[in-house]
């Protein structure tokens, strides 16, 4: 009891200060408190005093008090409260009073909106149980009402990367230096676009071509490699560029700040419709394309986990562990 009471009387606290100061501020008064706290018996208090009984204003205190104490990505974070207050506009209820019944309903209504696939389906679902899971270790609910949902079987399809014809004609419908030097770094790095708007022109070792650089997924630093090619286009756009900035590719207009992803979705955009590409043109697919080529090529599983970044050797082997139609065929013939 008295300790469930402290984290309460906290945490009302962090949330009606949250508007007021900044949150370097905040996390100072936070630790002060609970150091305060460890003095103060609180079974004495038998009920501490509601804030508020208002259910959209509860709700949106939890919601603060997430965004201050969640320790994740902003994107990531972002995307489960985009999902959170999608269901609260469906299901007018304190969040500490939802259950199994008004998740599986939301998600069905969720599952018949146009566009919605069982992969889009299983991500909603995912970022209402990580909030929840959230919650439980908050001690705000005892169960997470998401766990007894199952996820939907995904049927996976072939993945989707770039045949060498297929690089020949979006190199050939670069306009610009800028876009050539992308496409490449692209190409040789197989980086995430989150992670290349942020790569910065001291981490390239212009010797070797290596680039120390923070996984977007997992927070761990990896080495990528620019290969010569890539080297060579990502210099010529910088040298002519003709503005000064940290950023590998940064955005053109003044002060010339980090790139926006969707700036490099725009570009790979242009560059598709010009090359009057008849598939899919998209940045990520630039990363499908490496792992793939280091597949054929006879590239170990661990090593491709390595370069791609992933953290678990599940991911590696379920998008590359697969043959392509070209290498199954060869195989075939050779046999034959």
């Amino acid at each position: 009891m008295g300790n469930n009471a402290k984290k309460e009387f906290l945490n009302n606290i962090i949330i009606q200060m949250s508007d007021c100061v900044d949150r370097d501020i905040l996390q100072i008064l936070e630790q002060s408190i609970t150091a305060e706290l460890v003095k103060v018996n609180m079974d004495s208090i038998p009920t501490l005093p509601a804030l508020i009984d208002d259910t959209d204003d509860k709700n949106q205190d939890i919601i603060k008090l997430y965004i201050y104490k969640k320790r994740i990505k902003d994107s990531t974070k972002k995307a489960y409260l985009f999902t959170v207050k999608s269901l609260l506009t469906l299901i007018h209820k304190p969040l500490t009073k939802m259950d199994e019944a008004d998740i599986s309903y939301y998600l069905h209504w969720y599952e018949k909106r146009p566009g919605v696939q069982a992969s889009t389906y299983n991500n909603a679902r995912r970022n209402l149980s990580a909030f929840f899971t959230w919650m439980r270790k908050e001690k705000m609910i005892s169960d997470n009402p998401v766990d007894a949902i199952e996820p939907k079987r995904v049927v996976q399809k072939p993945i989707d990367y770039f045949s060498g014809q297929e690089i020949i004609r979006l190199r050939e419908a670069c306009k610009n230096r800028k876009e050539r030097a992308l496409l490449e770094v692209l190409r040789s790095t197989g980086a995430r676009a989150g992670e290349l708007v942020h790569i910065t022109t001291d981490q390239i070792d212009w010797e070797t071509g290596d680039a120390l650089i923070l996984g977007e997924k997992n927070d761990k630093y990896r080495t990528i490699y620019l290969d010569e090619d890539a080297r060579y286009y990502l210099y010529e756009y910088i040298k002519n560029r003709g503005f000064d900035s940290p950023y590998l590719f940064p955005r053109s207009q003044s002060p010339h700040s980090v790139m926006t992803i969707n700036g490099i979705y725009g570009v790979f955009h242009g560059i598709g419709k010009r090359a009057k590409m008849e598939v899919r043109v998209y940045p990520h697919k630039m990363r499908k394309t490496l792992g793939m080529s280091l597949k054929n090529k006879g590239v170990d599983l661990g090593i491709i986990q390595e370069i791609m970044g992933h953290s678990n050797p599940a991911v590696t082997a379920q998008y590359y562990a697969q043959s392509t139609p070209a290498t199954l065929r060869y195989v075939r013939e050779r046999l034959a």
